[in-house]
């Protein structure tokens, strides 16, 4: 009787737990749908200091609340947070590096969302995204289930994102204490919400990391090499999304075989089941590079881009075009191996160089400045007083982490994470910095360093509080949810463009003909892929208002100030795959023109006279039919 009573708790436990989570998921979807004042979620994106008295201290009751109560408030809260950046861009048009009118992906996010929608489309990765295929299988999965929606893919990838930093924070809190965990999951949305509403690699190197520490994390402790071989699997997943800090995984590969040695020196066994693992993880992504991307293409190309940089004394990845620009007219796989090439004549030529480009690295990354390991910390402004403050207080408590970890090295995770730190040291060179733009090529190993810190003021706390303890374990480990959640992120993402892939075939075209002067092209207008800019909303699709989209912008002021005057009173600004050329332009439609009916269209269209707006790759909308569905 008494295991009949415990199966039905369980039973019970499970489901209003799943019930608690879905209330959860529909909070956050109905305040996407809602208007929230643009305000508020461009705070959200953008504030630093009054977020963080706000929003900590909220974390931190909400995270105290036990039982299911606790897990509906706490998911809730945390998926809030992270969308409420998403509903800022929407709701105000917002323009930044990667993203123009608060949606449309631009630089190479766009090339990652062209990418996805050929494949839905019955074709093949370009090879741009052959270089780390992983990210655009994921978009292509989910862009194919939503019907081409952009919208509410990229609001599906911001739900996962904040799923698995909720899970991390758990761990933290069962570990480390809930003010601990609170900073942690803080500083984890900090790093996020600078690519969030973007078509970046980083939206699955991040979940995919995240979800590898948190489990490596608990195997540590419990001793477990199994579930040390799914966090390695994780984590080399994450790293062929987004390609960083490599040196990690042979660095947790020796860990391993120390970690479960037992009685003797090294164990074998357990390092030849971790290397297999991480092999494994490179196997899936080049099986996705083989059945999706373009035979033509290249993993890690731009690698050679970057160790030149290196090689040249720490210049940077640009480096390599400012010395050889004829390089520019290659196509990527022969400028990869020219630039290989050179890499090893300059080496030749100033053998020491490296040496000086490794040292000027490892500066920039312990510096407090915007290259530096906590770069992503910002507000409004890049350059201020309470950004290096945060920086600088973030730094102590991740160096004086380390210095606890050494301390107590003989006991776990702390040996897992010094290991990790080492991989992490030793790749900074190889992964410069400076070209790093806020960090974003650390994203598959960041939460590392937080947990450094957040190791740090538990230290901290410990010292200036009685009550507080310094003992690593508070509750124990419940990994299986992170797990779940990693393996199944990473079975869609490879098992589901796959899929795809063998699913969707080339649509038949009938184009129509287009004056002389004119651009033919044949593309695909859905629900959540377009920007309506001023005049009257039209329905299905981003309404932003005239005067937010010309007040607010980051980067590209020369692009955007002619993109205003072009604009006018309002306009509908689009980014579709043209199924003729397989280029993805940016379209601008009169708004009296405009057919707002998802389709397959048929359009002219012509350059802009202005030569920044046609450098970008911007052509007005001169006539459009819809030629089917």
């Amino acid at each position: 009787m008494s295991s009949v009573a415990n199966k039905l708790h369980l039973n019970s436990t499970v489901l209003r737990t799943l019930t608690a989570c879905i209330a959860a998921f529909m909070v956050y979807a109905l305040m996407l749908w809602l208007p929230v004042p643009e305000a508020l979620g461009l705070f959200v994106r953008y504030n630093l200091l009054l977020l963080t008295l706000i929003a900590l201290p909220l974390i931190y009751l909400t995270y105290r609340i036990k039982g299911i109560l606790g897990i509906f408030a706490g998911l809730s809260l945390t998926l809030l947070l992270f969308g409420l950046p998403l509903s800022g861009l929407w709701q105000s048009g917002a323009s930044e590096p990667f993203i123009i009118g608060g949606l449309l992906p631009f630089s190479d996010a766009a090339s990652y969302y062209s990418d996805a929608l050929r494949v839905v489309e019955g074709y093949r990765f370009s090879a741009f995204s052959a270089r780390r295929p992983l990210f655009p299988a994921l978009l292509t999965v989910l862009l194919a289930i939503t019907g081409q929606n952009l919208v509410v893919s990229i609001a599906i990838l911001g739900a996962i994102i904040a799923a698995i930093c909720y899970l991390a924070a758990r761990e933290m809190q069962r570990s480390l204490g809930t003010l601990c965990a609170s900073v942690f999951i803080f500083i984890l949305f900090l790093f996020y919400r600078r690519i969030a509403g973007t078509t970046m690699t980083e939206n699955l190197g991040l979940p995919l990391g995240v979800a590898a520490f948190t489990i490596l994390w608990s195997a540590a402790s419990r001793k477990n090499l199994w579930q040390t071989a799914v966090g390695l699997l994780l984590l080399t997943l994450a790293l062929n999304a987004r390609a960083g800090t490599f040196f990690i995984l042979p660095a947790l590969l020796l860990w391993c075989g120390f970690a479960f040695r037992g009685n003797r020196l090294f164990s074998i066994p357990a390092f030849v089941i971790c290397t297999l693992t991480v092999a494994s993880g490179f196997g899936l992504n080049m099986l996705v590079f083989n059945l999706v991307a373009d035979p033509g293409g290249m993993v890690f190309s731009n690698f050679s881009y970057t160790l030149y940089g290196v090689v040249a004394g720490g210049k940077g990845w640009m480096q390599i075009l400012i010395d050889h620009p004829e390089l520019a007219q290659l196509d990527d796989v022969s400028r990869s191996a020219q630039t290989y090439a050179l890499v090893l004549e300059a080496w030749k030529a100033h053998p020491f160089s490296i040496i000086v480009g490794a040292f000027m690295n490892w500066f920039d990354y312990l510096m407090p400045r915007g290259a530096g390991a906590f770069g992503f910390i910002r507000g409004i402004e890049a350059v201020s007083w309470a950004n290096y403050a945060v920086r600088i207080v973030l730094s102590i408590f991740a160096g004086w982490g380390l210095v606890i970890a050494w301390k107590q090295r003989k006991q776990e995770p702390y040996s897992l994470m010094l290991w990790a730190a080492a991989g992490i040291f030793l790749s900074v060179p190889f992964v410069p910095p400076n070209d790093s733009n806020q960090m974003r090529v650390y994203a598959a190993t960041v939460t590392f360093l937080l947990a450094f810190s957040t190791i740090g003021l538990k230290s901290i706390l410990g010292l200036v509080s009685k009550h507080q303890k310094e003992g690593i374990q508070v509750e124990a480990s419940r990994p299986g949810a992170a797990i779940l959640f990693g393996l199944t992120l990473a079975t869609v993402t490879i098992g589901g463009v796959l899929l795809v892939k063998a699913i969707a075939k080339p649509q038949d075209l009938v184009p129509v003909e287009c004056p002389t002067g004119e651009t033919q092209m044949v593309v695909r207008f859905m629900s959540g892929s377009m920007v309506k800019i001023g005049l009257e909303p039209i329905s299905h699709q981003v309404n932003v208002p005239l005067n937010s989209f010309v007040e607010i912008y980051e980067g590209y002021p020369e692009m955007h100030v002619a993109l205003v005057q072009a604009v006018g009173e309002g306009a509908v600004l689009a980014r579709p795959l043209d199924l003729i050329s397989m280029q993805y332009p940016l379209l601008m439609i009169n708004y009296e023109d405009f057919i707002n009916s998802p389709g397959v269209y048929a359009l002219c269209a012509v350059p802009f006279e202005d030569e920044e707006l046609t450098r970008r790759g911007w052509m007005e909308v001169r006539s459009l039919n819809v030629i089917g569905k």
